[in-house]
């Protein structure tokens, strides 16, 4: 095999094949040069900044702050942006230079980029100075390995992990602050953004998405049924009068059909997007009955007993809950329970026997198996996706009409996007026995079946 160049600095372990290609080996350097460069851009404005205020201390009479906002507005006039994003990349520059040390050094060696420098610094900020520096020796090696998404939920995960006290402190603070806005563009349309719980966030999300899908899927039905009737009747006139026919509809027939033409059923985002406004502003849901939203979180069973505050994760390892949160989310009365029964290891090949090792004659998994792979999972399994694994496809990694199994050995969540790849021979499985974790692959969950069922 060929040697892989050698590149400075170094590609992550994850995508050093690319490297073979040269073209990508020389993406990768210019990518790092722009980090570098951006790294030493904002240490010049900084120094600049120091430099400011220090004069001004000098002479008095000006205020700290204000010394401080007057190089921001300077700054902000080189960068060409307003004054007040100016002084918040310079705060997250200033705050990774003074305590975050091995992230400074991975931004100026072009291993990060300022993205994923903020987001280590806005989580940091909160934390006392011993978690600090563990979280920013970790963070600067993951954030180098991962996407901007994949990154910010594993911080969100180790810090809680980390320090739980700080990770409630911070919850605690953030919930104070809940609140909607609203955004009115220019064309005509607005944003709304709501910061809410997390907890009440999914379950908004879950019912939107359960209606929306089965109102989509009863418009696709009808709209399938109208044209196989428009088609009969177009058939039956043909045979009547075929000339007849070309005369009526013959000169407009291109005209039929285009896409954003007015009457052309809704796009599925567009669904959602119309529903969330009706039930913001009616409720006009016609639903028969309420709309059951699944939740499905890892809580430790110490922390169910009150022994221990660790904080419970998402399935797709996204977002986590305080231990409070948890407690009082599985003691809901007004909520069905379903009970899994976990162990998390380091190594699949040490599982007991569980669901995962039963092996189904169909084709389609069981629910039962589906969920204990959503929670194996966690999202896609290809690198960098952070598609959660409800939302996607159980795909064979042998295919079925190739013998293969239906079984969590040969089955992993893929996005439709990625499962599509796969079937077009773009994307390959890993290799058996694969099952090291990895900086996107994380530690498996050994499922059992449920253990309680609350009604």
């Amino acid at each position: 095999m060929d040697q892989l160049p050698v590149l400075d600095p170094p590609m992550p372990q994850a995508v050093e094949h690319l490297g073979f290609e040269p073209e990508l080996a020389a993406a990768w350097e210019h990518q790092a040069a722009a980090r570098k460069a951006e790294a030493a851009k904002l240490t010049a404005l900084l120094d600049y900044t120091s430099r400011v205020v220090a004069e001004c201390h000098a002479e008095g009479g000006i205020p700290h702050q204000e010394a401080v906002r007057d190089a921001h507005l300077e700054a902000a006039m080189l960068l060409g942006v307003s004054d007040m994003t100016a002084g918040v990349i310079l705060d997250a520059a200033g705050f990774a230079r003074n305590h975050l040390p091995a992230t400074w050094q991975a931004f100026h060696t072009g291993l990060i980029d300022l993205v994923r420098l903020r987001k280590i610094v806005d989580a940091g900020c909160e934390l006392e100075d011993h978690v600090l520096a563990i979280v920013d020796a970790a963070a600067a090696e993951q954030a180098a390995a991962r996407s901007t998404s994949d990154f910010a939920h594993w911080l969100a995960r180790y810090i809680a992990k980390t320090d739980f006290e700080a990770y409630e402190r911070l919850t605690r603070t953030t919930r104070t602050r809940r609140h909607v806005q609203f955004a009115h563009l220019p064309n005509g349309m607005s944003i709304v953004s709501a910061f809410l719980p997390t907890i009440e966030a999914a379950a908004i999300e879950k019912r939107l998405k359960i209606i929306t899908r089965r109102h989509h899927s009863a418009a696709k039905d009808t709209a399938a049924q109208d044209t196989a009737a428009t088609d009969t009747a177009a058939t039956d006139a043909q045979q009547g009068s075929a000339g007849s026919w070309s005369r009526e509809h013959g000169a407009g027939a291109g005209e039929c059909g285009r896409p954003g033409q007015a009457g052309e059923s809704p796009t599925l985002a567009q669904r959602e997007a119309d529903l969330f406004s009706a039930w913001l502003r009616t409720n006009p849901t016609g639903e028969p009955a309420p709309v059951e939203a699944k939740i499905m979180i890892m809580i430790p069973e110490a922390t169910l007993t009150s022994e221990s505050n660790d904080p419970a994760i998402s399935a797709d390892r996204s977002w986590a809950l305080d231990a409070d949160q948890a407690r009082a989310l599985a003691t809901d009365t007004d909520a069905e329970h379903h009970w899994y029964q976990g162990i998390t290891r380091p190594r699949a090949g040490d599982a007991d026997v569980d669901v995962l090792t039963v092996t189904y004659s169909g084709r389609y998994p069981p629910q039962r198996l589906r969920e204990a792979i959503i929670f194996r999972d966690g999202r896609c399994q290809i690198q960098g996706c952070t598609v959660a694994a409800e939302r996607c496809d159980l795909d064979h990694q042998t295919p079925w009409d190739s013998g293969g199994q239906t079984n969590a050995a040969n089955l992993w969540s893929l996005c439709r996007r990625h499962h599509r790849l796969k079937s077009h021979g773009h994307l390959h499985p890993p290799p058996r026995g694969d099952t090291e974790p990895t900086a996107s692959r994380p530690p498996v969950i050994d499922l059992w079946l449920p253990t309680h069922t609350y009604p």
